[in-house]
């Protein structure tokens, strides 16, 4: 039992860690930041400005249909 659950925790982790590394970059303001990390910068300027709002900022790649 003790080893299955070794096992488990050892997937998890990798699980979380291959999410981590598979995250997309770009840059913003000179420098390489995750998206996730860019979302979370505009949405705090915005609400520096705008403090009655909660924002969640969500960037994608746009395609052609």
């Amino acid at each position: 039992m003790k080893r299955l659950l070794v096992i488990i925790g050892l997937l998890a982790t990798a699980s979380l860690a291959a999410c981590e590394f598979g995250e997309e970059t770009i840059m913003y303001e000179g420098k390489e930041r995750t998206v996730s990390e860019v979302e979370e910068i505009i949405a705090d300027k915005l609400e520096v400005e705008n403090p009655e709002l909660d924002l969640e900022i969500d960037l994608y790649e746009e395609t052609e249909d």
